[in-house]
Formats: structure tokens, C-alpha cells, sequence
């Protein structure tokens, strides 16, 4: 039957889908299933192939990690997920301060808390930002100058940025992508437990895990030789156009590195270990206990389409079946993760393009699985 299946899954998942590298990562019963590389980790001189191991941004599956922090701070009696973020971060308020104050942790969490998406600053404030060619048109569309990037220098910088952000919506009424909001919540993690959210991330939960190659710290990352190099096929974004590999119509893309915004988008990790912590939300170790995992998972917005988005992740329902799920996405990088809990099964795809069709790659393998 595994054979079958492998047999099955190299039919539905091939190396067209990935315009440069990619690896994905198949669980069932805290097993691996499958785990396979595709293509190229890096292109040029240094060529390797990708892995299961390959080091690469995840991006916005970054969030989760920030989410179960929190919901350890729940679990432990220290933070409530309806209390307004003002009890634990007095200097947080938006323009309408009086609408702002009764935002609460749940809402922050779940992009429910009236911001009207992402408010610029926490990508900005990347160092590798002005390698874009948006960089200069975005600080004008979201009014940030040199001087407010050069201001900003810790999370809680950016909770206090927040007094320039206007609500579109009430706190709860509606839903909009803050990505920003996510710098928030670490923020809101350090002030509540006393502990530096980077060393917790890195020394507890990754820790207890055994998540041994994921982390927060680029100069980690460029000490692996497995490691993720980043490419688009849209070369009109880049300030300096680099063509490693002559028979590829792909460029390099700047590497992902933002230490302030890693809660919101900047972890790094490996198929593997990616596989290794959706099957720790099925398994019989979580970091987090049922109830609390249970909370996390509960869609706080509801769309027509039976989706909803919960805490730090988003939800789906299809016919008898609730999936878990995030995407990351970002120049040069594409990355999907799945998990049915009730079959206990997962799936983890990661790559070094942002093109590549994570999505639709995990979607095909849990049709594929279900």
C-alpha cells in the first residue's frame, strides 16, 4: 500500500511544479508518509538540490509559532483572549483611541481588530526592503519616512507606531490581513511573561518540539550549506537584476531577513521540521494541551465559503472534513501547510520561488490522502 501510495503521490506531485526547488512533506500518524525534494536549493556556482532539510523561509506560517506562545500564556492563566490589549499594553491606541482601547488579544490575533490590512511597517523596517524597487512607493503610499524607519528599532517601536494607524472597521466587524499586527502580539508576549519572545521561540517551543533546524537568526541560516537561495521570475521588482542561471528565466530575489518582524513572517525551517510541528498539533506531546489547541483552531471569522480564519491560523471546511492551514508567501518564496486532526494527517510544502503552487500541491495530496 505505501509503495501504491508514493507511486501516487510522484504522479500528483512532480518537478514542474516547481519553477526552481521545493521539498514536501507528507504525515500520517506523527509518521512521515513522504518526504521528497525537487530541483534546485540554490542556482549558479553553488547549485545544490533541495531537500527535506533545505533551510528556507516560511514566511507567514510564522504566525502560528507567534500565536502558540501566546496561547501558552492562556493556557498558564497569565493572558485572557478577550481582554482589551490595552490592559497589558497601556501605549497601544490607533487614531480613535476610544475605539481602539477595547480592541482585544482575540481580535489582534485573528486580523478582526479593524486595521484595514497591512499598515507598511513591518516590512519596511527589513533591511533588504530598499532592494526592491517598491520600497520608495510604498513608504510614500503608507506615509513613512526615513526618520520613522530609523525610529524603529524594537516591537515595542512598532506597538507605538500604531498611534498613526487609522481603524477602517469597528474592533470585530469585520476581517482584513494585518500582517503588522503580528509584531503586536510579540510584543504583547514579552510584557506579559517577562521572557525576550526570540529566545523563548528559539530555546523553549522550538526546543520542545526538536525543530533542530528551524530558527529566527539569519547568520544561522548562512552558516548551513543547505540553505535556500531566492528567486522570481518578475525581475521589474528588483533593484539589481541578477540572471544565475542563463537557461532559467528566473532572477534572484533579496534574502528574507527581518529580525524585529520574525513573529509576523521570518522564520526560517525545513519540510521536515515543518512536517515534524503540524503533526505536534495531532500527536500525543503538543506544545499546547487539546483545549487550548482546540481554542486556536476555532474560526473566530466565518466567510460564506465555509473558510474562516482562527488564531494565527485559517480555516477550511470541505464536506465532512475541518483543515487547518497557512500559506507564506513573499518575493521568491511560496510555502503551504495542511493538517486534517481528525485523520491526523499533514502536509508541509516549502519552496525558493514565489510562483510555486504550494497551495494547490498540498490540496491535491490531501484529495489525494482523503
Amino acid at each position: 500500500m505505501v509503495v501504491t501510495l508514493e507511486k501516487q503521490l510522484d504522479h500528483a506531485i512532480g518537478l514542474q511544479d516547481f519553477p526552481v526547488g521545493g521539498a514536501v512533506v507528507v504525515i500520517k500518524d506523527n509518521q512521515v508518509l513522504y518526504g521528497k525534494g525537487f530541483g534546485k536549493s540554490q542556482l549558479g556556482k553553488n547549485e545544490r538540490a533541495f531537500t527535506t532539510d533545505t533551510i528556507v523561509s516560511i514566511q507567514s506560517i510564522s504566525k502560528s509559532f507567534t500565536a502558540a506562545a501566546l496561547m501558552k500564556l492562556v493556557e498558564k492563566g497569565l493572558l485572557e483572549l478577550d481582554t482589551p490589549l490595552v490592559k497589558y499594553l497601556p501605549y497601544f491606541k490607533t487614531t480613535d483611541k476610544l475605539m481602539s482601547n477595547s480592541i482585544t488579544v482575540k481580535q489582534l490575533l485573528s486580523h478582526t481588530a479593524g486595521f484595514s490590512g497591512s499598515i507598511g511597517i513591518g516590512n519596511l523596517i527589513s533591511p533588504t526592503a530598499p532592494e526592491f524597487k517598491v520600497f520608495e512607493n510604498h513608504k510614500a503610499h503608507f506615509g513613512i519616512t526615513d526618520s520613522i524607519l530609523q525610529s524603529i528599532n524594537t516591537r515595542e517601536d512598532v506597538t507605538k507606531y500604531f498611534t498613526s494607524v487609522d481603524l477602517s472597521n469597528p474592533p470585530g466587524s469585520n476581517w482584513s490581513y494585518c500582517t503588522d499586527a503580528y509584531i503586536v502580539a510579540a510584543d504583547l508576549f514579552e510584557k506579559v511573561s517577562g521572557l525576550n519572545w526570540d529566545e523563548y521561540i528559539e530555546n523553549v517551543l522550538f526546543k520542545h518540539l526538536k525543530l533542530d533546524r528551524t530558527t529566527l537568526h539569519v547568520e544561522k541560516v548562512h552558516q548551513e550549506e543547505d540553505r535556500a537561495q531566492y528567486y522570481t521570475s518578475t525581475d521589474n521588482i528588483l533593484q539589481n537584476v541578477i540572471k544565475p542561471d542563463t537557461s532559467m528565466n528566473v532572477f534572484e530575489s533579496p534574502f528574507p531577513v527581518n529580525l524585529i518582524g520574525a513573529p509576523m513572517g521570518f522564520i526560517y525551517s525545513t519540510a521536515n521540521d515543518l512536517g515534524r510541528y503540524i503533526s505536534s498539533y495531532m500527536g500525543e506531546y503538543p506544545f499546547l494541551s487539546q483545549s487550548m489547541i482546540d481554542r486556536m483552531h476555532k474560526p473566530v471569522w466565518q466567510f460564506e465559503d465555509e473558510s474562516g480564519y482562527a488564531l494565527g491560523w485559517a480555516t477550511r471546511r470541505v464536506e465532512n472534513h475541518v483543515f487547518i492551514e497557512h500559506a507564506g508567501g513573499f518575493p521568491g518564496v511560496s510555502a503551504f501547510v495542511c493538517m486534517a486532526p481528525s485523520e491526523r494527517i499533514g502536509v508541509a510544502v516549502v519552496s525558493n520561488h514565489d510562483e510555486t503552487p504550494a497551495q494547490n500541491i498540498c490540496y491535491k495530496v490531501m484529495d489525494l490522502l482523503l
